[in-house]
């Protein structure tokens, strides 16, 4: 697992968290928790394996702006962020998008809350 220079602790609570200081060295956010954090853009997740999203907000107007539908038979996303093992509670995500197969949206609009 890569981490970014200088943060070892993969616990963020209460912090304003830039996804671009978190992929100084990787393309991949692996094993972190965010507790009400601001998660800042611009970026485009992909989310991956064991992800969480726990009565988060998104500052968009509805899912189409903030949905990335992405093929299944596309092996690879570039320029997007992978996501693997992490949980997202009560965060608000601003400018982020989120890249996926069109199930996932499926599964986002359930939970789609707008701040």
């Amino acid at each position: 697992m890569s981490r970014p220079p200088l943060r070892a602790d993969p616990l963020f609570r209460n912090e304003v968290v830039r996804i671009a200081d978190l992929t100084l060295n990787t393309s991949m956010l692996e094993g972190y928790e965010f507790s009400n954090c601001r998660i800042i853009g611009p970026a485009v997740l992909v989310l991956l394996d064991d992800v969480s999203l726990i009565g988060c907000t998104w500052d968009t107007p509805d899912l189409d702006a903030l949905f990335w539908e992405v093929p299944p038979e596309r092996p690879v996303v570039m320029g997007a962020v992978g996501v693997r093992r992490c949980q997202f509670s009560n965060c608000t995500f601003e400018q982020i998008g989120v890249a996926g197969p069109r199930e996932l949206r499926a599964v986002l609009d359930r939970g789609f809350n707008r701040p």
